[in-house]
């Protein structure tokens, strides 16, 4: 199926540049955006029954943004609208949006003048909508007076917002949001949704988001490599399940982890992994785990792996016990729980050396912390991997800080499937799979509840578990991975709250996507 795509500023202005090449002007596709967002505009609640005589206030830019909005402005008004246009940023003196919108009743104030903050708090107390149509997708400089103050009026009053592309203030690209910027109750994004609108996690700012079509046509979007993972992306990727097929046919994984300090994490990724889909679902732990967890999951297969006298792991007799299991298995997770101890640094890179075929390889947890201090370790790992640290693992792997990390997520996970040639699985909220090719999508999912221990151990093994089914192809199956663990929390979070709820809750809910969508996919 055909993914959304999400576009930055330059790879926007690339499409528009090829339509004109195509044969659309410039003009018509702004004519479009205009149309189509007094069309929007038209159909919501405050609107109806009936447009007509209904109040509008519209904040107005000094570029296209801007000019889509005079377009916008002057249909409402010649459907009926009272609409008042508030120039908020100096525009050109020949400006035929401009001109056309007032021969079409629309009012033109100067809320640059001196009276022109007073003349908007005085029209908001009465507006029905308001329209903001300041600064789009090239705007990167922060917001100063008077339009910081223009946008605090505007925010402050009680009308609803409709932001035309993007909310002023919002950076396209970073999704980054100054505190001057005015938050929109609904996004009306042209063309394309934004790569900084799926990035930003105070979703307050956006509110809803509505994609429209300005008439941009099928195919000039090949240079873009970032995509929304959606629910119908998702769908497509879910692995074949024959009705008469058997546990032979749909994989098995092998979940090694676990250690006398850390003993939920294997059984939270041995549970996930249960529910995946998967045929089989192997466990290999230390053996002060598995007195304890074995038999937890009843559907597992549980081995114990050999200890020395104080209980550490033994490297060499577990590395053979593990790469045993390895020959019945069509994927593998390394890393939940099992400790950072001397033993255990040698048992995970000894493993990971001896691994020759290619079974792809979840690292995750401690795994990818026993990795950050290998010295150069991806000139030595060939074998299809998924990594899929947290921001405090991934500083780790990159010798950066959590901070750096998170101040520019896309860009360090690009760098880091580059430079390990390996797929990331960045966690997170708007969690990000990059590619070593410099594809990437981002997750729709924020949800602070994600934010506890065990939530990266529940994804891990429902991507084990994926994996085992549909070994081919590493990207989609992460991306279908994040997606169910996210629906999943999603449901957790509607049903007990952020607070309460937790990875369990998750994993007990991973099943909800197969019952909501898998019959989708038959049909």
């Amino acid at each position: 199926m055909e993914a959304m795509k999400l576009v930055t500023a330059a790879e926007m202005q690339r499409i528009e540049e090829r339509c004109v090449e195509s044969g659309i002007s410039e003009d018509n596709l702004m004519e479009n955006a205009g149309v189509a967002v007094a069309e929007a505009i038209h159909d919501t609640p405050e609107m109806k029954p009936d447009i007509y005589g209904k109040r509008i206030v519209a904040l107005i830019g000094s570029g296209n943004n801007g000019s889509d909005g005079l377009i916008a402005c002057r249909l409402l008004s010649i459907w009926g609208a009272r609409v008042a246009v508030f120039i908020c940023a100096p525009r050109k003196s020949s400006d035929p949006k401009r001109e056309l919108a007032e021969d079409s009743g629309v009012t033109i104030i100067d809320g640059l003048s001196q009276g022109g903050l007073k003349s908007l708090k005085s029209k908001l107390q009465t507006t029905d909508l308001v329209i903001d149509a300041v600064l789009g997708t090239g705007n990167s400089r922060p917001i100063e007076e008077p339009l910081s103050s223009l946008l605090l009026c505007a925010a402050e009053s009680r009308a609803r917002v409709m932001a035309v592309d993007l909310p002023t203030g919002l950076n396209s690209d970073s999704g980054k949001f100054d505190t001057a910027g005015l938050p929109a109750d609904i996004t009306l994004m042209l063309g394309y949704p934004k790569l900084g609108t799926a990035t930003l996690t105070d979703l307050e700012v956006l509110g809803e988001k509505i994609v429209l079509d300005i008439g941009i046509p099928k195919g000039l979007d090949s240079q873009v490599k970032t995509e929304l993972l959606t629910k119908d992306l998702a769908v497509s990727i879910i692995p074949a399940r024959p009705d008469k097929g058997h546990k032979g046919q749909f994989g098995s994984t092998l979940i090694i982890g676990g250690s006398q300090q850390y003993l939920g994490a294997v059984t939270l990724a041995t549970e996930a992994a249960s529910r995946s889909g998967t045929g089989l679902t192997f466990v290999t732990t230390p053996e002060p785990a598995y007195r304890v967890i074995a038999g937890h999951v009843p559907e597992a297969i549980y081995q114990s792996l050999p200890v020395s006298e104080n209980g550490d792991i033994n490297p060499s007799e577990a590395c053979s016990i593990a790469l045993d299991f390895l020959t019945n298995a069509t994927s593998a997770v390394i890393g939940p729980g099992l400790g950072k101890s001397r033993n255990t640094f040698e048992f995970v890179t000894s493993l990971l050396s001896q691994i020759v075929d290619d079974i792809p390889v979840v690292i995750d947890a401690d795994a990818l912390n026993i990795l950050a201090e290998s010295h150069q370790w991806w000139h030595r790992l060939k074998i299809p991997c998924v990594l899929t640290p947290h921001p405090g693992e991934m500083g780790r792997l990159m010798g950066i800080s959590s901070l750096d990390v998170q101040q520019n997520r896309v860009a360090v996970a690009l760098e880091a499937a580059q430079k390990f040639q390996k797929i990331v699985v960045l966690k997170g909220a708007a969690t990000i799979i990059a590619a070593p090719d410099g594809r990437f999508r981002v997750s729709p999912w924020v949800n602070s509840g994600l934010a506890k221990g065990g939530s990266g151990d529940t994804l891990a093994g429902l991507l084990g578990g994926l994996l085992s089914q549909r070994p081919d192809n590493l990207l989609d199956i992460a991306s279908l991975a994040v997606y169910i663990h996210g629906y999943a929390a999603d449901i957790a979070r509607r049903e007990l709250g952020e607070t309460s709820m937790r990875a369990t809750d998750v994993s007990n809910r991973l099943g909800y996507f197969y019952r909501d969508f898998v019959s989708k996919k038959a049909n």
